[in-house]
């Protein structure tokens, strides 16, 4: 697996035998400067991931009680599965990495079960544990990853 993003990765083979001018080096100063909060973002996911999803499915197992019985453990895993893909991707500075690596997956698992609208659900629900987990610049970092996977869920509705 790659460790930097595609962007930092193109301009380092642009770069190869000459120096980078202030615009090439701009995509390096901003996964630099943004690091040491990316770093926390995940390390939090890392402590607490099944923390919040225990959380969101709770709150689920409440307006959805048969289902939390039936696939409680297979939503634990999926939504443990994708917060691991978003602090990953936000720890790399890579939203296309998560796309690639997690979205083909969770569309192939939310088609065969056909669970989409209490998906949705719990998803909103782990976005709002996680908003009021985590500091609002930590949490803002996370917004895209969750829109991104409630949006394909939307889409299969």
């Amino acid at each position: 697996m790659r460790t930097l993003n595609r962007v930092l990765e193109q301009k380092i083979l642009e770069a190869d035998g000459s120096y980078l001018d202030a615009q090439g080096l701009q995509p390096l100063e901003q996964y630099f400067q943004s690091y040491t909060t990316r770093l926390e973002t995940y390390q939090y996911f890392r402590d607490h991931s099944q923390k919040l999803v225990l959380q969101a499915l709770r709150k689920l197992a409440q307006v959805y009680p048969e289902l939390i019985h039936k696939h409680g453990q297979r939503c634990q895993y999926d939504m443990t599965e994708v917060l691991r893909y978003i602090a990953l991707a936000i720890l790399r500075d890579d939203e296309l990495f998560f796309k690639e690596q997690m979205m083909s997956w969770l569309d192939t698992i939310l088609v065969a079960h056909k669970k989409n609208a209490q998906c949705l659900v719990s998803y909103r629900y782990l976005q709002e544990a996680i908003h009021i987990s985590l500091p609002a610049l930590n949490s803002s970092l996370i917004r895209p990853y969750l829109e991104n996977v409630m949006t394909s869920l939307q889409s299969h509705a």
